[in-house]
């Protein structure tokens, strides 16, 4: 396994978990406890668990969990696009983590 492959790894687990913790603070309705401002919209709790769900999905389609059915066939273009979802939703700098170890994952 090439060094880039393993840093894009490496970030996508970073930027996934903290997705889930930014989701989880957005839900609860604790978003000034947030690593970085988001844009909750007015729909704080719907926001949060749209960051919880595109957080496990990154998650799962790079290999860290392991969940049947959430797992796709393109996996890099997936976490890719979970990436960008999750910053313009949830969490800004999970967001920018996982659009950065996916683009290192197509690189390889």
């Amino acid at each position: 396994m090439s060094d880039m492959k393993k840093l894009g790894d490496l970030l996508i687990l970073l930027g996934g978990i903290v997705g889930l913790i930014e989701g989880i603070l957005i839900t609860l309705g604790l978003s000034y406890l947030a690593f970085l401002p988001t844009v909750a919209w007015g729909l704080g709790w719907i926001t949060g668990i749209l960051g919880i769900i595109f957080s496990l999905i990154a998650l799962v389609n790079s290999g860290t969990i392991k969940i049947k059915a959430l797992e796709f066939s393109n996996k890099w273009l997936v976490v890719l696009i979970m990436g960008v979802l999750m910053y313009l939703f949830a969490s800004t700098l999970g967001g920018i983590l996982v659009i950065i170890g996916s683009i290192l994952l197509l690189i390889k």
